[in-house]
C-alpha cells in the first residue's frame, strides 16, 4: 500500500493500482508531494519539523536544502504541520491532474460504479412503474393525466441519481471523470434499449429495425446520457464540498 502525501498541509491519497506520484501535478493546496510507504509515515510526517522557505512562506521538508516552490536556500524553522488536532488531518485534499502522462478514457471509468448505477436505475424504474400503474386503476381520468405526470418526474430523478450514484460510487474527485462515470450510465441504458427497439422493429423489416434501432440510439443517448452526466457532476461536487467541511 503506498500513499502521496503533501508536505505542505499533510493531506494525503492512497494510490491506486496502475497510479504513481508523476500522475498528480501538486496538493489543493500548492504542496509539494511526495512517497509514503505507510499511513504510520504519514502521521510521523506530519510531526516532523520543517523548514519555512522566508521569501514565499512555502513548508518544506527538514532535509531540504532549496524551496521547491520558489528555489530560494532555506533556513531551518522548528515548525509542525498544520494545526489540525489528533486524528483531525484533511484527507484526500490532492488535485489529480494527469501532467505528465495520458490517462485513458477507460482507465477514468469505474465499470462497477457505473453497474451500481444501472442497477438502481433499474429498481427505481419498476417501483414507479408499479406505482403508476396502481394509481390508474384507482383514479379517474383527470388523475391519470397527473399520474403520468408524475411518474415522468420520478423516473426523470431516478436517471439523474443513478449517474450520482455511479460518480459517487466510483470515488470521482475531478468533474471529468464524474462526468465519464455519470454519462456511461445513460450511454449504456441508451444501446440496451435501442437494441430492444431494433430486434422488435427488424420482425417487420430489417432495413427499417436497424435504422429505428440508430435513430432511437442518438436520441436516448442525448437525453439520458446528459441526465445521468448531470448525476456524475452533481456527485463531484458533493464529495468534494463534505471532503473541505
Amino acid at each position: 500500500m503506498r500513499f502521496i502525501v503533501c508536505d505542505d498541509c499533510g493531506g494525503y491519497y492512497k494510490l491506486e493500482p496502475g497510479e504513481s506520484l508523476e500522475d498528480f501535478a501538486e496538493c489543493q493546496c500548492g504542496g509539494h508531494l511526495r512517497y509514503a510507504q505507510s499511513f504510520e509515515e504519514i502521521i510521523k510526517s506530519r510531526n516532523a519539523p520543517t523548514k519555512t522557505c522566508i521569501h514565499c512562506g512555502a513548508r518544506n521538508r527538514e532535509t531540504d536544502t532549496v524551496c521547491f516552490t520558489c528555489g530560494e536556500k532555506l533556513r531551518r524553522v522548528n515548525r509542525r504541520i498544520g494545526d489540525h488536532p489528533a486524528g483531525k488531518y484533511p484527507k484526500t485534499r490532492v488535485k489529480r491532474s494527469y501532467p505528465k502522462k495520458h490517462v485513458s478514457i477507460l482507465n477514468r471509468i469505474s465499470f462497477r460504479a457505473v453497474f451500481a448505477g444501472l442497477i438502481f436505475l433499474f429498481v427505481a424504474s419498476i417501483i414507479a412503474s408499479f406505482g403508476f400503474a396502481g394509481s390508474i386503476l384507482s383514479t379517474n381520468g383527470i388523475d391519470v393525466v397527473r399520474s403520468l405526470g408524475g411518474y415522468i418526474i420520478v423516473l426523470i430523478l431516478a436517471i439523474i441519481a443513478s449517474g450520482f450514484i455511479a460518480s459517487y460510487v466510483s470515488g470521482s474527485v475531478e468533474y471529468l471523470d464524474g462526468l465519464l462515470n455519470g454519462g456511461m450510465v445513460g450511454f449504456i441504458l441508451s444501446v440496451l434499449l435501442a437494441l430492444l427497439i431494433m430486434i422488435l422493429a427488424m420482425m417487420v423489416d430489417v432495413a427499417a429495425g436497424i435504422l429505428a434501432g440508430l435513430i432511437t440510439l442518438v436520441a436516448y443517448a442525448l437525453v439520458y446520457g446528459s441526465l445521468t452526466a448531470l448525476g456524475g457532476l452533481i456527485g463531484v461536487w458533493l464529495r468534494n464540498f463534505m471532503e473541505s467541511n
